[in-house]
């Protein structure tokens, strides 16, 4: 979806920090993470933008 970290991070509620351990496979993300990204699969990129723009506001 060309999300960067810090954006996955406030989608799924975790830190971008967070978001960069489980890319690099040094951490597995625990269960509410792993229903948040799998909900997060099913959103398009305008959905996403829109989701980031009402946290923003």
């Amino acid at each position: 979806m060309g999300l960067s970290q810090k954006d996955c991070g406030v989608l799924v509620g975790a830190s971008a920090f967070s978001v960069y351990k489980w890319e690099q496979g040094e951490v597995r993300p625990r269960a509410r993470y792993l229903e948040a990204i799998a909900a997060l699969r099913s959103v398009g990129k305008k959905e996403a933008a829109a989701r980031l723009n009402k946290q923003a506001a």
